[in-house]
């Protein structure tokens, strides 16, 4: 009677211990897909940035070439009067 007892309450001890070790896994399995998608969006994000930082970068010096072009036609204008 008492084995029989202690069985039980072991099958049942076994399947709550095992049930909060599935819940946890479950939920540290969402949590690893949860970081990389976030991952996968900041570096999705990150590459933006740096194609759009670039992106002005050269329009800053194409802007800059262009204003040393008109300063250098605007001395030569002044030069000629």
């Amino acid at each position: 009677m008492y084995f029989l007892v202690s069985v039980v309450f072991g099958l049942l001890l076994f399947m709550i211990l095992y049930g909060r070790y599935m819940n946890v896994s479950g939920n540290i399995g969402q949590r690893r897909l949860q970081i990389d998608n976030l991952r996968d969006e900041v570096e999705f994000k990150v590459g933006k940035l740096q194609k759009g930082t670039l992106q002005i970068n050269r329009e800053i010096a194409d802007a800059a070439s262009s204003l040393e072009s008109l300063k250098k036609d605007l001395d030569n204008a002044r030069g000629k009067e």
